[in-house]
């Protein structure tokens, strides 16, 4: 699958493990957010998201955890 490859390459040129934590959770929060906003927001969030991922995982959070936390956050936006 080329996002596989794509985190592979990714975490060889950072020198840190990345991985998709729950990829179809991922696409659902994306397509969420293409449908119930403008469509240019849903990679910008998902951007977000995974930056706020990033951040909690360098803290020490689980990534699914961290991945949750992001998807509850931007829903609850959504839902609003």
């Amino acid at each position: 699958m080329w996002t596989d490859d794509y985190a592979a390459k990714l975490a060889e040129a950072s020198a840190q493990e990345i991985s998709l934590p729950d990829e179809d959770s991922i696409l659902d929060f994306t397509r969420r957010v293409a449908h119930g906003t403008e469509r240019k927001n849903a990679p910008l969030a998902t951007f977000l998201a995974g930056w706020y991922v990033a951040g909690r995982v360098a803290g020490g959070a689980d990534p699914a955890t961290a991945w949750k936390e992001a998807a509850r956050l931007g829903n609850e936006l959504l839902d609003s």
